[in-house]
């Protein structure tokens, strides 16, 4: 797993080098495409209306001074994925006291927060991020804009909150062992579509 200081640097709001690229891909009218299977074993095609919808909810505080809840909520299949704020048994390592964590046939996926230091941006780090990992793209799902990237054997989505300047949603995404897709290709499943497309945010 990449540093976690790195990742807690990640400030909110979208850099001017992902801004573009962003720009570029719907210029041209280019859309993410999964890798093919291997096995041609592909089973995350979301029901268009599943019989079971639950919402997850994970709530953290973000901020000092004028600290606030931030809450996360997303729709997801509760026939097909189980959801659980955990305080320990973590998917991936994280400094956090608690994370969400998605569990499923075919992936699982670990939410937590990151907090940002003082007078850095999301435009200075995207930077650094871009240096470490040639992959990094932009993670476009719905209205929640982001960034995409890498990590060994984990692929990463980093997410501003609206309305926030301390921190972000970090989405950490590990491939289910029987799954012989490319881990690139969850990006582009329709059960993940479907949950981070409906993914919300709040401040209280």
């Amino acid at each position: 797993m990449m540093n976690k200081l790195i990742l807690a640097a990640l400030p909110v709001g979208l850099g001017a080098a992902a801004l573009l690229l962003l720009k570029k891909n719907k210029e041209s009218g280019s859309k993410e495409t999964a890798a093919p299977a291997k096995g041609g074993k592909t089973k995350m095609s979301a029901p268009v209306e599943p019989k079971n919808v639950k919402t997850a909810a994970y709530s953290f505080i973000s901020g000092f001074k004028d600290a606030a809840t931030v809450e996360v909520t997303f729709p997801y299949d509760g026939e097909r994925y189980a959801f659980e704020v955990k305080e320990d048994a973590f998917l991936t390592e994280s400094g956090d006291s608690h994370v969400g964590v998605l569990e499923g046939e075919g992936f699982s996926a670990q939410f937590e927060y990151g907090s940002f230091y003082t007078g850095e941006d999301f435009e200075k780090h995207s930077r650094e991020l871009r240096n470490q990992h040639p992959d990094l793209t932009p993670a476009s799902y719905g209205k929640n804009e982001g960034l995409r990237f890498l990590d060994g054997d984990v692929m990463c989505m980093a997410f501003p909150i609206p309305e926030d300047e301390h921190s972000f949603l970090l989405v950490s995404i590990v491939k289910a062992g029987d799954n012989d897709d490319e881990l690139d290709a969850i990006a582009d499943y329709a059960d993940l579509k479907y949950m981070l497309g409906g993914m919300s945010f709040s401040r209280s």
